[in-house]
């Protein structure tokens, strides 16, 4: 770490949290592509419309925790107390990695969530919703596939990181002077 410490506020907007799904373009395709695939898939929106609301939010909680987990394991994200010389500096550095990966999975779920209603709202066809349901879908059953689809792609989203090299998630996620 540099010789005055950074304050964890300060690691993390210099992060640029927001910024991770684009300097991530591999994760992404991965997530797009797992998207599609799941938007399309008449199991999937029946599931959807089985889970409560606290489901699905679990549900995504969830691929977001496996994928952080999955991006600091895979490319070396977390630093051990050898690794520097201040325990404080260490547990900073850890904090400001974790909450820049929440802060950035957070916003590219979101925008892959906007992105995957507007497909669902054009692509699924009303009365082959309707026939897959059971029953008339409404605006809240394609919020729910979109949330399904979205989580099921965040979780897809791992593959597509296992094609980033570990130097370009360091970078993106360790903007900070270390």
């Amino acid at each position: 770490m540099s010789s005055a410490p950074e304050s964890l506020g300060r690691m993390v907007l210099a992060n640029r949290p927001w910024r991770l799904a684009r300097d991530l373009s591999k994760l992404i395709v991965g997530t797009l592509a797992t998207a599609v695939i799941a938007l399309v898939n008449s199991t999937v929106w029946t599931m959807a419309d089985q889970l409560s609301a606290a489901r699905l939010l679990l549900v995504g909680v969830v691929a977001v925790a496996a994928l952080a987990i999955w991006l600091v394991r895979a490319h070396g994200l977390w630093q051990r107390r050898g690794d520097a010389s201040d325990r404080s500096d260490v547990t900073r550095a850890n904090a400001a990695t974790v909450l820049t990966l929440f802060l950035g999975l957070l916003c590219a779920y979101l925008v892959l969530f906007a992105l995957a209603l507007i497909a669902a709202l054009l692509a699924v066809p009303e009365r082959t919703l309707d026939s897959n349901l059971g029953h008339p879908a409404t605006f809240a059953d394609r919020l729910a596939i979109t949330w399904l689809v979205c989580s099921i792609a965040t979780v897809g989203g791992a593959i597509g990181s296992g094609l980033e090299t570990s130097e370009d998630v360091r970078r993106t996620i360790r903007r900070y002077s270390v």
